[in-house]
């Protein structure tokens, strides 16, 4: 069995770290260390879940409330709400406050977690010193399509000129992700190289490599030192929250922090 927290030694002074969905308080099909507010879940359950994140990470953690958009967003420690404020947002008007309105955030703050929340979806950190600077980026096709980790990387890049290096988190492995040809055709359309990230089936659809494409865009903007933790959450689905496996589930966190 996992462990709740993964730590990986990828980046120089900086924490990068990924959960799975043990070791939580939550219950169902939300067992157990559900960290989306959004899901359904119970509230108070998932508030000490993520109380827990940040015990064991040693920051406090800005999370985001995700829509496959293509924006990112500067934040820093004002935009933090501490655990015991999400639990009183619950206890008075039953709705959470769910995080920054973006599907990328970026900070300079020392001693300041960002999270990604992902059931499927790939998620992207992204680090660079001189000065630091990192972002937690939520990476599905259509946010990939629409440019978000360029977004990222260009917000990134006002407030360093340091060498960007990149994670990429638990995710819905090429094996495992099918989607139809009008998915390849948005993609070909921008960019022809990104056909290799599609392979055909013999139904019509094909199958499609999130990190791949994450991969190819990255190159694209001049970075190469890129992590892949390896892990499919849909074929590792009893370790990992995979919405595709079961459409009710709990969300995991991959989390950056300059340290």
């Amino acid at each position: 069995m996992h462990e709740p927290i993964t730590f990986c030694d990828c980046f120089r002074n900086v924490t990068v770290a990924y959960t799975t969905r043990h070791g939580g308080f939550s219950s169902g099909a939300y067992a157990s260390f559900n960290l989306g507010l959004h899901v359904q879940d119970d509230a108070y359950a998932v508030i000490k879940n993520r109380a827990y994140v940040e015990e064991k990470i040693g920051f406090p953690v800005v999370y985001m409330n995700q829509v496959h958009s293509s924006k990112v967003v500067l934040v820093d420690k004002s935009c933090y709400i501490p655990p015991n404020d999400q639990k009183l947002a619950v206890d008075e008007c039953k709705s959470p406050f769910l995080g920054v309105e973006a599907d990328g955030i970026v900070t300079t703050d020392r001693g300041l977690g960002l999270a990604v929340l992902t059931a499927d979806c790939l998620p992207l950190l992204l680090c660079s010193s001189q000065p630091y600077v990192v972002a937690a980026v939520h990476c599905g096709w259509r946010g990939i399509a629409g440019g978000i980790i360029e977004n990222a990387v260009h917000l990134m890049e006002k407030y360093t000129s340091g060498e960007i290096c990149a994670f990429i988190g638990p995710r819905i492995g090429p094996l495992s992700f099918e989607i139809g040809p009008e998915v390849k055709d948005i993609f070909i359309s921008q960019f022809p190289e990104y056909a290799q990230a599609f392979q055909p089936k013999l139904d019509g659809k094909f199958l499609c490599s999130l990190p791949l494409l994450c991969q190819l865009v990255l190159r694209r903007l001049k970075i190469n030192k890129v992590t892949d933790c390896g892990i499919d959450t849909m074929a590792s689905y009893e370790d990992f929250y995979s919405y595709r496996k079961n459409h009710v589930t709990g969300r995991l966190a991959t989390i950056v922090a300059i340290d």
